[in-house]
């Protein structure tokens, strides 16, 4: 844990989860006008709705809470709609004005086996209101069960990642297969 933390006061976070791809990310501070559609965040949904969504993520500590510090993990996810947006969810899925949602469609239960649910209707983002969602894994948790989030902590960037593009061939003067970070 001393390294994670150590790692985290260089901008560095790691993700364990499988709503984004596993590994390093640098993270910078982001103001609620500079946030844009695409960009991966993190952000502190409502503690009301993950109590009834994943309680367990009440043990965090990234986000102050109503009742003092250390109440709320951030969570990290792209930002798919932005103020002025319209978002739609119902049964079959969440729609950003009339574009489908890929594994969009809300659950009944969690992966923990928690009842969960969805903030079905249609949502006109405000100002400072982002829609978050993971197409990866059908059983993210996102906006489609907090509804529009209005606490966007950090915007992050993949350095080190599984799968991920970030990590290319060096052309030139390295040996054949030696890979640098961050192409």
């Amino acid at each position: 844990m001393a390294v994670v933390a150590a790692l985290a006061l260089f901008g560095v976070r790691i993700n364990f989860t499988e709503s984004l791809p596993r590994g390093f990310y640098l993270s910078a501070p982001v103001l609620p006008q500079d946030v844009r559609r695409g960009q991966l965040v993190t952000f502190c949904p409502h503690a009301e709705a993950v109590a009834a969504v994943a309680p367990y993520l009440l043990a965090g500590s990234a986000c102050p809470g109503p009742d003092g510090p250390a109440s709320l993990l951030a969570l990290a996810k792209m930002v798919v709609a932005v103020p002025g947006d319209t978002v739609t969810v119902d049964s079959a899925g969440v729609r950003v004005g009339s574009v489908a949602l890929a594994r969009s469609a809300p659950l009944a239960y969690s992966r923990s086996g928690q009842p969960v649910t969805a903030a079905l209707g249609t949502h006109v983002l405000g100002p400072g209101e982002f829609w978050m969602h993971s197409s990866r894994v059908a059983y993210s948790l996102d906006s489609r069960y907090f509804g529009p989030v209005r606490d966007v902590r950090r915007v992050i960037r993949p350095v080190l990642v599984e799968g991920g593009p970030e990590i290319a061939p060096v052309q030139g003067s390295r040996p054949p297969g030696a890979f640098a970070v961050g192409q």
